[in-house]
C-alpha cells in the first residue's frame, strides 16, 4: 500500500508504516530542518514545502494519506489555544480539501489529547463532522508510547478513517492492544489477540526534560514525554525528581533510552513532536490486515 506523508515532521508515521509493509510515495512538510531528516532517510521521494501551496494533482497516487497537524492552537499547554480555529492547527481543514478532492481510501491522523477538550470539546466534534462531510467513516484511539513498549509516556490521538465504507470500525473493535487491562482479564485477552511488548521498568537512568535543558534520575518508572516548548528555551518540566547542577550524562542514558548523543535543544523540540513509529505500525499492520481479508479484521 502507497502512503502520502503530509506533516510528515521528521518521519515517525512514514518509519511506523514502511515497518508494517507499506511505501511512501510523497511527503509534505515546512520545516527546514526537518527537511534535511527526510530526505536523507527517503531521498527518492518528492518534498513538498508547505501545504497551503500544494495542489491535488501533485500529490502521487496513494490508498492512504497521514497527517500529525500542527497542535499548537489544540495543547492544553496554551493558554490561549484557539482549537481548529487556530492559524496553525486550523492546517486540518487545509488537509481536510485535499483529501476531499482526492479521496484515498484511508485517512489516518494524529494530535495532542487536547483535541478532545479544545473548544470546550467541540474540536474533535467539528474533526469528525469534517470527516464525514468528505464521506470519511471511523473514530479515534488514544495511544501511549508505553503501550509499544518504549520507556517514556506520550499520550497522542489518532484518527482514523475509510472512504465511504465502514472498514474503519474494524481497527476500534481491536482497540484494547493498546491499553492495559486488569489482571482477572489478562490470561483471556491474551489468548484472544496478541499484544504489544510488556513495559519494561528497571534501575538504569531515565532522561527527563526541565526548563533549560536535560537531566537524568534513577527514578524506578519510565520517563515522561519530551516535549517541544514555545517560546525562547528548549525545555518543560518533569514530575520526576532531577540531579540538578549534573550534566545530561547521554552515553550514560543512551542504551536505557535510545537517546542520541547528538540530542539539542532543535532535536528535542523535532523528537517532541514525532508520533511513534510503533502505533504507527501498529495502525498501518491493522489496516492491510483489514484490505486482505476483504474488510474483516483476523483476530
Amino acid at each position: 500500500m502507497k502512503v502520502a506523508s503530509f506533516f510528515a515532521g521528521i518521519g515517525g508515521f512514514d518509519l511506523g508504516f514502511e515497518r508494517a509493509g507499506m511505501e511512501v510515495v510523497f511527503q509534505c512538510e515546512i520545516d527546514d530542518f526537518c527537511h534535511e531528516i527526510l530526505k536523507r532517510h527517503w531521498p527518492k521521494v518528492p518534498l513538498h514545502a508547505d501545504i497551503t501551496t500544494l495542489r491535488a494533482t501533485a500529490i502521487p497516487p496513494a490508498k492512504l494519506w497521514c497527517a500529525g497537524w500542527p497542535c499548537q492552537d489544540l495543547s492544553a499547554a496554551n493558554t490561549e489555544r484557539e482549537g481548529l480555529q487556530g492559524k496553525r492547527s486550523g492546517l486540518f481543514y487545509t488537509f481536510m480539501e485535499l483529501a476531499g478532492e482526492v479521496q484515498p481510501e484511508w485517512l489516518v491522523m494524529e494530535n495532542v489529547p487536547g483535541l478532545l477538550s479544545a473548544e470546550q470539546g467541540i474540536a474533535l466534534e467539528a474533526a469528525i463532522d469534517a470527516l464525514e462531510k468528505v464521506g470519511y467513516l471511523g473514530g479515534w484511539l488514544s495511544c501511549n508510547a508505553a503501550h509499544t513498549g518504549l520507556p517514556h509516556h506520550r499520550d497522542r490521538v489518532f484518527l482514523i478513517a475509510s472512504f465511504k465504507s465502514p472498514r474503519a470500525y474494524r481497527i476500534f473493535a481491536d482497540g484494547s492492544q493498546l491499553s492495559g487491562d486488569s489482571p482477572s482479564r489478562k490470561q483471556s485477552w491474551s489468548q484472544a489477540r496478541p499484544r504489544f511488548r510488556e513495559i519494561t521498568l528497571g534501575d538504569n537512568p531515565l532522561v527527563v526534560q526541565r526548563r533549560g535543558g536535560f537531566g537524568y534520575t534513577m527514578a524506578r518508572s519510565i520517563c515522561p514525554t519530551l516535549r517541544a516548548q514555545t517560546g525562547g528555551h528548549q525545555g518543560g518540566h518533569s514530575d520526576r525528581p532531577i540531579l540538578c547542577g549534573e550534566k545530561l550524562d547521554v552515553d550514560r542514558v543512551g542504551k536505557a533510552d535510545g537517546v542520541s548523543p547528538r540530542l539539542d535543544g532543535r532535536r528535542g523540540r523535532l523528537i517532541g513532536n514525532a508520533v511513534v513509529p510503533g502505533i504507527a505500525e501498529w495502525i498501518g499492520r491493522k489496516i492491510l490486515e483489514i484490505e486482505s481479508s476483504g474488510g474483516v479484521l483476523e483476530h
